[in-house]
């Protein structure tokens, strides 16, 4: 009995055993090949530049969207029922374009009885006036006379304004982007009616940094790009640059434009030109700064070996990049093949 019991267990140790012996050769073999790859793959292939002085302009590049400069929201004055459309979504519009009748019979009819009442109070404050020349009424009869006309004027010109308000003009010429109503539908006063678009009077909102803020000025020229016309540039004029920052620490920058092959709602980018010339500095491929802005450094090239170096970047056209300390003009650097490199690491230059 001890005998069978015996045997399934030491058939499992050998088992485990195996299986132990096995991965610890699996891990051996392993390790040797790392070390045979990293011996032969010691020296990392790299593509250099030397800095050189450069007549450079500052750019700020950013992306914004370009919107409508007047949209305007035309809300009913009155309250009726739709009989007439005369503009819908997508129409071309003018200033004071009609576009939509609402019903009116019941002002028309009160209008008309006011006038009679207005020709009536009329011939009622001439008559007074010749009865209290001789004094046959008192003067404050007149006076009541002529406060009833005076209530019958304002109420005509309350009434011509409720007319002219059941006729929906556009307030501003454009496109109509939408509308808001049919025939048939009841407008209460203050519901929408449509929404106008000036596509021809176009504007960009941008967001600058604090830094960036402060190299911008009204009515600076802006050269837009889009993709949608990848082949094509644009111009435009700071309008507006505002004096405070928003929730994210960005001061927004109103861009004017006037280009008909624009349209609202597309994305574009604005780069700003900063026009400040410098050629006393060395200057590098945008490519070749590691580590971002915060902290910068490049591999410079010395006996055949990569080394890190700070350094300290100053302006940049978006190719190039000027630097102020930390390399000199004579240096080599490396603008390709970074990733792969540690400070010392044998390089061999490709270019």
């Amino acid at each position: 009995m001890k005998s069978k019991i015996l045997i399934p267990i030491i058939v499992t140790v050998a088992l485990v055993g195996l299986i132990t012996w096995k991965l610890v050769t699996n891990k051996q073999t392993i390790d040797r090949n790392a070390e045979l790859s990293m011996t032969l793959n010691t020296v990392v292939p790299v593509m250099t530049e030397k800095p050189q002085y450069m007549n450079l302009n500052e750019v700020i590049t950013v992306n914004g969207r370009i919107d409508s400069k007047n949209e305007v929201a035309i809300y009913s004055k009155a309250q009726g029922i739709v009989i007439r459309k005369f503009k819908k979504a997508g129409d071309v519009v003018s200033r004071e374009t009609v576009i939509a009748q609402l019903e009116n019979n019941v002002i028309r009819e009160n209008l008309r009885i006011a006038e009679l009442d207005l020709a009536k109070a009329g011939k009622d404050v001439e008559r007074f006036q010749n009865l209290a020349s001789i004094g046959a009424i008192t003067v404050r009869e007149l006076e009541d006379a002529q406060i009833a006309l005076r209530s019958i004027e304002s109420r005509i010109a309350e009434l011509k304004d409720q007319l002219s308000n059941t006729t929906i003009t556009a307030p501003a010429s454009g496109i109509i982007n939408k509308d808001y109503f049919e025939e048939g539908t009841l407008l209460a006063i203050g519901g929408s009616v449509a929404d106008i678009v000036d596509n021809k009077a176009l504007k960009m909102y941008v967001n600058v940094t604090e830094k960036e803020i402060l190299k911008l000025k009204k009515g600076q020229e802006v050269v837009i790009t889009t993709d949608v016309y990848p082949d094509s540039t644009f111009t435009g004029i700071i309008d507006a640059i505002s004096p405070k920052s928003n929730n994210q620490y960005y001061y927004p920058v109103e861009v004017t434009l006037n280009h008909p092959q624009l349209q609202p709602g597309m994305f574009a980018t604005a780069v700003f030109s900063m026009e400040k010339n410098n050629w006393n500095v060395p200057a590098v491929s945008r490519e070749a700064i590691v580590g971002g802005l915060k902290a910068p450094y490049v591999f410079v090239v010395r006996d055949a070996k990569a080394y890190k170096v700070p350094v300290r970047v100053g302006i940049s056209n978006g190719e190039y990049i000027e630097i102020n300390d930390g390399i000199s003009i004579d240096d080599t650097v490396i603008k390709s093949g970074q990733i792969n490199l540690v400070n010392g690491s044998e390089v061999s230059i490709l270019n």
